[in-house]
């Protein structure tokens, strides 16, 4: 992932709080090191995330995210492990995103009766045409999520999220989902 909840694509391990600046002044961060950073010897490198990250990444992300909200549960990582296969497998295009990833396996997790709401601390929703950032607006029939960077001309980008997160978990676990009550943001 990037942005705020951008983590090391290889290991999974943080990021560190400072930022430095390459050569052409974009903002990097540095991995953390742990145990699985420094056994990929990713410790130290300069990294702002990415879009796609290994399943490796995705797993040990999502069992140290759960950690902080929860005591270890080895039953829901090894359901998780599986369902991140599944779903590294099924995903292409944007549902390979690992923002698409996070809602898909959140959603596998609850219908397996798991408590998943802490999930959502750990991702936002992009933008699916340009993986932006998202500007909310909330109205009296709901909230819309308009892409800062203006891509097609201002519409709402959460539909296009919904499908996208329902397809992958349809084609992952040859379930048809409504996308319009499946992912809940």
């Amino acid at each position: 992932m990037i942005g705020e909840d951008a983590f090391c694509p290889k290991t999974g391990a943080s990021l560190s709080d400072e930022r430095y600046y390459d050569e052409t002044g974009r903002p990097k961060r540095v991995v953390t090191a742990d145990e699985r950073s420094l056994a990929a010897q990713a410790a130290g490198e300069f990294t702002t995330g990415a879009v796609r990250s290994s399943k490796a990444a995705l797993f040990n992300r999502f069992r140290d995210c759960h950690g902080r909200h929860h005591p270890a549960d080895d039953r829901l990582y090894r359901k998780a492990a599986l369902a991140l296969a599944r779903l590294k497998r099924a995903g292409e295009g944007a549902g390979s995103w690992d923002v698409h990833v996070w809602y898909a396996l959140r959603r596998r997790l609850a219908t397996a009766g798991y408590d998943v709401d802490w999930m959502h601390a750990h991702v936002e929703p992009r933008c699916p045409q340009c993986h932006g950032r998202l500007r909310y607006d909330q109205y009296e029939t709901g909230i819309t999520a308009r892409c800062v960077g203006g891509c097609d001309d201002g519409a709402d980008q959460l539909p296009a999220i919904r499908e996208t997160v329902a397809a992958l978990y349809g084609r992952a676990f040859d379930d048809a989902v409504d996308p319009d009550t499946f992912v809940q943001f």
